[in-house]
């Protein structure tokens, strides 16, 4: 690529079109984003942008100096995606970024490279001589496995006083999300020979019973956000495989969707009384862990609990953020995230003023054929770039 400077304070399209589908062919599965790092690093350099950097855990971070001193607004969008399973089952190629009938097509097109690089060209078209304050932007790791760990890096470095996370929203406001966390119920039984079962304890079967417990308990509701959820995705006996021996232990998995109001605490309560009302004794009930490596070396590890969050509709952030879009054309509506994003971190832990504002929709993320819409893409860039000049506005 040839770094010619461009003209300061506009967005070219076919530049911002261009960028999406070179990063959608870079592949940045969980683990693997030194690559995409390295282009988001370029192009914040082609913009003129006063720092960029590549942070000691892999986020590519770029930030844009004001006329004068002002709040921190961070832009934050994941390199990281989902692998690609079944690839004979796209029609498209995964990595190859094709724009056809409109749309970009690829892993990670929508969630969440577009928007990553419509936050890179709406923060670099801002004119300084305008703002009071900092815009930042964060390209950052891993949240699709540990939510919100490498913002944490980013704001612990830079700051921020207001965040807006780049998740697909279709383009509305997004004050609300749920969070995650992930349970491990673990039984245990007694073993003996297969032959003669009645003389062990088998675990699965009290698992099985502790199961249709969990499996009951009423899902608490929030009128903004929506329903918890409950699911099962693993059990495994212990040992396993198991020849001909009755089961001495049983591990169970639970993900847990969180909503506001939900607590580690309350949730523990809820799923020790699932156990007394199944009469299985002895369940050891714990947070499990991720145990992540970043490409750099950086090391999480940390229980998955990953918090739900919501910021109030007359919050500024909220405000301005709608009336700056409304100024654009746009015709936001208010929503909540039913997924876990990095705002579990900057809202959820570190309660700082978030909001969601992306292109395409949440439908798109993790599918055979994910595509972005150019429309939505380049309307995504005006929209950050209009609400970046809200909040950093020179009086």
């Amino acid at each position: 690529m040839t770094e010619t400077t461009r003209s300061p304070h506009s967005t070219d399209s076919a530049a911002l079109i261009s960028l999406t589908s070179d990063l959608v062919r870079i592949p940045s599965v969980l683990g693997g984003e030194g690559p995409v790092a390295e282009r988001v690093g370029a192009e914040m350099r082609l913009l003129e942008y006063d720092e960029v950097e590549i942070d000691a855990a892999g986020n590519a971070v770029g930030v844009v100096q004001g006329a004068a001193d002002g709040p921190t607004i961070l832009f934050d969008a994941h390199m990281d995606t989902v692998d690609v399973y079944p690839r004979d089952d796209w029609s498209h190629d995964p990595f190859g970024g094709a724009t056809t009938d409109g749309r970009i097509y690829g892993r990670g097109s929508s969630d969440m490279k577009g928007a990553l690089a419509a936050m890179i060209h709406a923060v670099g078209a801002l004119d300084r001589s305008t703002l009071a304050g900092r815009a930042v932007v964060s390209a950052s790791v891993g949240e699709e496995l540990i939510e919100g760990a490498a913002l944490g890096v980013v704001m612990q470095r830079h700051g921020a006083d207001f965040v807006v996370v780049g998740e697909a929203s279709e383009l509305d406001i997004v004050r609300a999300g749920r969070g995650r966390a992930e349970w491990i119920l673990v039984t245990k039984g007694l073993p003996s020979h297969a032959s003669t079962p009645e003389q062990g304890v088998n675990a699965v079967h009290s698992m099985r019973a502790v199961i249709e417990q969990v499996e009951a308990l009423p899902m608490a509701s929030d009128p903004f956000v929506g329903n918890g959820v409950m699911c099962l995705t693993d059990i495994i006996s212990v040992p396993h495989p198991a020849h001909s021996v009755v089961p001495s232990g049983c591990r169970a998995t639970y993900e847990r969707r969180l909503i506001p109001g939900d607590t580690e605490q309350l949730l523990d309560e809820q799923l020790r009384g699932a156990c007394v009302r199944a009469g299985v004794d002895e369940v050891e009930i714990s947070l499990a862990k991720t145990d992540y490596t970043t490409y750099t070396g950086v090391r999480w590890e940390i229980p998955k609990w990953f918090a739900p969050w919501e910021i109030a509709e007359t919050h500024e952030l909220v405000q301005q953020a709608l009336q700056a879009v409304r100024a654009i054309g746009q015709t936001p509506g208010l929503r909540s995230y039913q997924f876990c994003t990095n705002a579990a971190y900057s809202a959820g832990n570190a309660g700082v003023p978030t909001i969601g504002y992306g292109p395409s929709g949440e439908a798109q993320a993790h599918v055979v054929d994910e595509y972005l819409e150019v429309e939505q893409l380049l309307a995504a860039c005006r929209g950050y770039r209009a609400i970046a000049q809200s909040m950093l506005r020179l009086h």
